[in-house]
Formats: structure tokens, sequence, C-alpha cells
């Protein structure tokens, strides 16, 4: 089994100008900011937007994600062929960028 990890749906909530998404922590007083520095007023919005702060959520920070976990059938046949064929094309630059793009 192979995994990616996940940025959930901050791609989609983070820039948005009616939504403040809180900075979170897994210890009190120790609250990691789903965006980057600093905040974006929503009076300031749409001219300027908040951006992702990818980095807490790769190095897990940050302390929502989810994973992406790519299963592969096992049995010497074709979909093992296509699922490991999948999986590896998801660890090149282009599968990365293409994950980025989506998001994800």
């Amino acid at each position: 089994m192979i995994y990616f990890n996940l940025i959930n749906n901050a791609p989609e909530v983070i820039p948005q100008c009616s939504i403040k998404p809180l900075p979170l922590g897994r210890t009190q007083g120790k609250y990691v900011a789903p965006y980057q520095e600093t905040f974006v007023l929503p009076s300031e919005c749409p001219k300027s937007r908040n951006k992702l702060n990818i980095e807490a959520f790769q190095s897990g920070d940050y302390p929502i994600t989810r994973s992406l976990f790519v299963v592969v059938k096992q049995n010497g046949q074709t979909e093992q062929q296509a699922g490991v064929a999948y999986a590896n094309f998801l660890r090149t630059q282009q599968g990365q960028e293409l994950i980025t793009q989506t998001g994800l």
C-alpha cells in the first residue's frame, strides 16, 4: 500500500473572503495557522487573499490532514501492473505537480 499526505479541503477554504480558518495545535498555547502569515482581513479581500501554509500541512504541524492511499491488488496481473504504474506516476515530478494543481 502506498500513501501520500493530503491537505484536506484547505486549498478551497483558505483563500475565501468570508471564512476565517483557525490556527490549531496539538498542545495548548502552540497553535499553527493553516494560512501563511500574516492573515489577510476580509476587508482586504478579494484584492488580497490568504495563501495556504503548505509547510505546516506537509510537516504535520497543522493537526488536521488526511492521507491519500493507493491500494494495489497483488495478483500478478494487469490490475497490479496498472496500480503500480499509477502509484509510481504519482511519485514523479509531473504527478506531484498534478496533485498540487488539484489542491491536494
